[in-house]
């Protein structure tokens, strides 16, 4: 049922998407040369060096609920390069595979590609499951100000605004860009453009670290833990730590 749901989730997420997507691609740097054995606790993770089992250490996981990995599948540690660092995030990994995420685009706008499904391998075109933006001071007003810029219609624009979320599973940070009056509506809905509010795509914001990231997973079991993202960068002694 999971790979199902993932079939029809993937391609409403390719059809449903934004467009216009940026095809700059983030360098990876070399591997770290592995210092000292990791013991018991897995692999190398292969951009930062982390013993896999102790990464998760590294995360920052207060706003993640902490949803539970379907039958047959785990949570581990995934990292994914970035143009200012690595991100670290929980991903799944089950019978078919496991998730990874492929980062395009600069600074100024890019996405984070699923390019390898847990529940159905590889992705020959995979769709743009989350959407990042540089986002500094207030969230609220950051989250606005893009969602806003992405409306044509000025006046329909000026009527949106973020909001806390509410989605089960989701984390307790999550915003929404919506109406006045638009969490007393019921019933699927979307609403205030490409960055608002969408049912269909499950669409919510987390700011955190700079980053505005515009999650649009759908409606199938999520892939990746979003309250678990955490942007690392080498420190001055060649260690890694959270930015």
């Amino acid at each position: 049922m999971a790979r199902w749901m993932a079939a029809i989730a993937l391609a409403a997420l390719a059809a449903g998407g934004c467009s216009g997507a940026p095809s700059e691609e983030a360098e990876a740097p070399a591997s770290p040369a592995a210092e000292q054995s990791c013991a018991d606790d897995g692999e190398r993770l292969e951009l930062t060096g982390l013993c896999a089992g102790r990464a998760i250490n590294y995360l920052a996981m207060d706003a993640s609920s902490s949803p539970q990995a379907p039958d047959g599948c785990g949570w581990q540690v995934m990292e994914t390069q970035m143009p200012d660092g690595v991100l670290l995030y929980r991903g799944l990994k089950c019978d078919a595979g496991e998730t990874k995420l492929e980062f395009s685009g600069g600074a100024e706008r890019g996405e984070l590609k699923l390019v390898s499904s847990a529940y159905l391998g590889k992705i020959d075109e995979p769709p743009a499951y989350v959407l990042v933006y540089p986002v500094k001071g207030d969230a609220r007003q950051g989250v606005t100000a893009w969602a806003r810029q992405a409306i044509a219609e000025p006046a329909e624009a000026s009527k949106c605004s973020a909001r806390p979320a509410r989605g089960k599973g989701w984390p307790s940070d999550a915003l929404v860009v919506d109406v006045p009056g638009g969490e007393t509506q019921t019933g699927p809905r979307s609403a205030c453009g490409d960055l608002g509010v969408n049912d269909d795509l499950a669409a919510f914001w987390r700011v955190s670290q700079g980053h505005g990231w515009y999650f649009q997973m759908g409606q199938a079991d999520m892939e990746i833990d979003p309250g678990s993202f955490t942007l690392m960068t080498k420190q001055p002694d060649g260690s890694w730590g959270a930015m």
